[in-house]
């Protein structure tokens, strides 16, 4: 799987986890809200059923109170015809408007009904009727007539002290009673009819095309407390009920009235807005994960092009560039390989142009190579006797290095190539002449110096130094590592100005050479082309010949302090330097600046009749601009050659960790082009 669908897959499983949390969390919160309201409203609704009861009551009490005292209806009912008092009833009916309507005697025995329906029913001994009877005052409660349940009030007709019969009125709990209840109470409201040994039978409901399933459900859920919630399931509907007794006045139960509100639609507005969010997420989806390919696509392309231009490199192809200029990590990675890019880029031009350049070094090599070993050892006489130094080829030099052959010689001593026949390795061997130690009898403790210092360098473009030592004869010497290779000077003068690739290669290398010396607080104090060895195979510099470097600021009790002193070699030298001042870290940066000078143009920038005419001029006269000599050197090398040869030190770098930041940013503004 790709990282575009790496991507695609995170950011799409992102949404859908988001999206899926929310809808679970909504439908956990959504549920236990309806839960509560329901069960609220279900609470509600029997003290909404007591107080409608009661006006019920208050409302037939109040009416039937009035006809009770009806002084035609008594005589009525004291002469006891049926036909005269059924007619009387029904005409008294459309006053009250009850559903049930009856008259009784004195006994208790219905003399007639306002519904038609047959008298002579003994009701003496019911607590509505018996209650009138023996205690002379109006009575009311929940009345069973059959199947069909009423709140009755019964009324007696009395004169003086003698009663004359009962009035009873009464009004139906039936579908309309429901239908008003649920209009107040927002529940769907059933009343059961329950008689002693008989199955529950449905008296009324709101319920409508579900009534027929509310027994089945009733019958098949375990009975609970009284207005304790239970689950009730309708034709796959989910309610949530409340049920309660329906008791007479003597506590005997008549029936119950069952409370219910469904949860599906207590939830039908969160699930509309559920649904919308589901259409909404998809829609959101959808447009997020077309956002991601684009931005997946723009974040990947140059990762697709990084990886592509990996591949060439391993195939040893260096062309090309990742085009990203963002400043995030995408952005960073792209321009440090772009970096990557030029410098195996100049590596390798570096290295065909030594491979290039060597030929004529390798056929000289070998002419030198066709030397008797006569001749050979004469030439070592011949330089060791010039240099004051009595070191023969095949000699035991030290009683450890055996001396192969001549690799150069300078102002302070000659260098030899030996083997150390304790490492069995070939070193390079730097050997002090005799009379610079005489003229200058504090060149020895320098000599102590470089090597402390030098070892204190560990870098990878900085000659490492091995050891150091004394002869019996009391000739100092140093090891180090032996390298074979050119130095940048007979580079320069076998191919003039370098290539600008090939140059900063070679540049920036010195820079990082110097600058890991600049932080060891060592100043090397005499930065010259001769001094940096390029090896062929790999276009790596070291920089050598640390023997006039010193710390960059020395104790004023030292003794090694050097001012007045003029050190270092004058084509090279730092103005403050050949003036006998100290020299510090941008003394270095001023004879770097000279190399530089001389490599990308093919000549150095100062040339004097004699040295200290050319010393003069480091002192006195401007450097030339480096393009009037080389027109095609771009122009922010030229000013960083410039600001590295300014007279004040301080408006020169101040490291040569700058430098190398500047001639970086160079070679990847040179390679866009050719990359593109």
């Amino acid at each position: 799987m790709g990282l575009t669908q790496k991507i695609l897959l995170f950011t799409g499983l992102m949404i859908v986890a988001l999206v899926g949390t929310t809808l679970a969390f909504t439908t956990v919160q959504a549920d236990r809200l309806a839960r509560t309201t329901v069960q609220e409203a279900l609470s509600d609704s029997r003290a909404v059923w007591e107080s409608y009861q009661a006006d019920r009551f208050n409302n037939l009490k109040a009416r039937l109170g009035a006809l009770a005292n009806d002084p035609f209806l008594k005589p009525l009912i004291e002469e006891g015809d049926e036909k005269d008092i059924a007619d009387t009833l029904k005409e008294r009916a459309a006053d009250i408007r009850p559903d049930l309507f009856l008259a009784t005697d004195p006994f208790g025995v219905v003399l007639a009904r306002a519904d038609g329906e047959p008298a002579g029913q003994d009701l003496s001994a019911d607590p509505l009727v018996s209650g009138a009877l023996e205690q002379g005052r109006p009575a009311s409660t929940l009345w069973r007539q059959g199947a069909r349940l009423y709140h009755a009030v019964s009324a007696p007709m009395t004169t003086g002290e003698d009663t004359k019969g009962v009035l009873v009125a009464g009004y139906e709990v039936n579908q309309a009673l429901a239908e008003q209840l649920r209009k107040l109470t927002h529940c769907e409201i059933a009343f059961l009819s329950e008689g002693a040994g008989q199955a529950p039978q449905l008296a009324a409901s709101s319920l409508a095309g579900q009534a027929s399933l509310l027994l089945p459900a009733l019958a098949a859920t375990a009975s609970s407390a009284e207005m304790a919630p239970f689950n009730l399931d309708l034709g796959g509907e989910r309610f949530i009920a409340v049920q309660a007794p329906l008791k007479d006045a003597s506590g005997r139960v008549l029936g119950r009235v069952v409370a219910l509100r469904s949860l599906a639609r207590e939830m039908a507005g969160f699930l509309r807005f559920r649904d919308s969010l589901v259409l909404v997420s998809l829609g959101v989806m959808a447009v997020a994960l077309l956002l991601a390919t684009l931005g997946a696509r723009r974040i990947t392309g140059p990762v697709r092009t990084l990886v592509g231009l990996v591949e060439r490199a391993r195939d040893g192809s260096y062309s090309g560039a990742v085009a990203v200029h963002t400043g995030d990590e995408i952005g960073v990675l792209a321009r440090a390989f772009n970096s990557l890019l030029a410098e195996l880029r100049e590596k390798e031009q570096l290295i065909q142009f030594l491979n290039e350049g060597m030929t004529q070094l390798k056929r000289t090599g070998d002419e030198q190579a066709t030397l008797s070993a006569s001749d050979e050892t004469a030439a070592i006489k011949a330089v060791s006797a010039q240099a004051g130094v009595q070191v023969e080829k095949g000699q035991l030099f030290a009683g450890r290095y055996e001396i192969l052959g001549t690799l150069g010689k300078g102002g302070m001593g000659i260098v030899y190539r030996a083997e150390d026949k304790r490492l069995d390795e070939v070193v390079a061997l730097k050997v002090l002449r005799p009379e610079v130690l005489e003229n200058d009898p504090t060149l020895l403790q320098r000599f102590k110096e470089e090597l402390r210092l030098a070892r204190r360098i560990t870098h990878k473009n900085v000659l490492r130094t091995h050891d150091f030592d004394v002869t019996q004869d009391g000739t100092p010497y140093i090891s180090m590592e032996y390298l074979e290779g050119v130095t940048l000077k007979e580079l320069v003068q076998g191919k003039g100005a370098l290539p600008a690739g090939v140059g900063l290669r070679v540049s920036k290398q010195m820079c990082a050479g110097l600058n890991a010396a600049h932080q060891q607080g060592v100043v090397h104090r005499d930065i010259k082309p001769h001094n940096m060895l390029i090896l062929p195979e790999t276009g790596e510099l070291k920089i050598m010949d640390f023997g006039i470097a010193r710390r960059s600021e020395m104790q004023a009790d030292g003794g090694l302090t050097t001012d007045g002193m003029v050190m270092g070699t004058p084509d090279y030298m730092a103005p403050e330097q050949a003036q006998g001042q100290p020299a510090d870290f941008r003394s270095d940066i001023y004879a770097l600046g000279v190399v530089l000078f001389e490599i990308f143009t093919g000549r150095l920038p100062f040339q004097g009749e004699t040295l200290m005419a050319t010393v003069l001029k480091h002192i006195q006269e401007p450097p030339p601009d480096p393009r009037k000599l080389n027109p095609r050197l771009p122009a922010e090398l030229a000013q960083v050659i410039l600001r590295c040869l300014e007279k004040d030190p301080a408006r020169r770098f101040q490291r040569a960790g700058d430098i190398h930041k500047e001639l970086t940013a160079a070679s990847s503004r040179l390679a866009a082009p050719a990359a593109a």
